[in-house]
């Protein structure tokens, strides 16, 4: 089993010595021991365009789970992604800026209305869906989880699932995982300073 270490910002910020003023706890955040290879799967963007871990390389990227007919846990965390995205700008460049990745986990519902969903967050988000057995893959490669209940007379069903943002690198590998409600400043700064810790390690490599 992989050993991971649970960080708070202010744990972050001591670690790169720039002192202690910053309170502990201000955000959840896991961290592998050594970041994580995503897993092979082979899913359609909101655009009906191959999403699979390629996608992945070449940028930072957030990705959260969940269902375009979820009434509130999924709205709450992709407004609040929206809201990190905001700080960030004050942070990084703009090309700098990570791609969000909604996954859609409920394929029949989500599909039709994808592209809708997730162009009222922001129209550069990414939603993505798919076979379950596709989407079960990805999910489990992020460390997360989702269920499909039975469903009901009136043909209705409970959708379950994780609700974490998780962080990749521009080597396609898992490198964190949030815990909503995410601080929008403290959670811009703990990204912008990964991208500087990731940087300097691939300049000394």
């Amino acid at each position: 089993m992989v050993r991971r270490r649970v960080l708070s910002l202010a744990a972050f910020v001591l670690a790169f010595g720039l002192g202690a003023s910053v309170g502990w706890a201000e955000i959840r955040v896991v961290e592998p021991d050594k970041p994580e290879t995503l897993p092979a799967f082979a899913l359609s963007d909101h655009k009906g365009q191959p999403f699979t871990a390629e996608r992945y390389k070449g940028h930072w990227s957030l990705t959260t789970i969940g269902f375009t007919s979820c009434p509130d846990v999924c709205p709450f965390v992709l407004s609040n992604i929206v809201e990190v995205i905001s700080q960030m700008t004050l942070r990084v460049h703009p090309d700098k800026l990570p791609q969000v990745v909604f996954v859609g986990v409920d394929p029949g519902r989500d599909a039709p209305v994808m592209a809708d969903y997730v162009a009222h967050f922001d129209p550069k988000f990414i939603g993505v869906t798919g076979p379950h057995e596709e989407l079960a893959k990805l999910v489990t490669g992020i460390d997360g989880f989702y269920r499909i209940g039975k469903a009901k007379k009136d043909g209705d069903y409970e959708v379950q699932h994780s609700a974490s943002v998780i962080v990749t690198g521009p080597d396609g590998q898992v490198h964190a995982k949030l815990s909503p409600p995410l601080d929008p400043g403290k959670v811009a700064e703990y990204l912008a300073r990964k991208q500087i810790a990731y940087a300097r390690a691939q300049r000394s490599n």
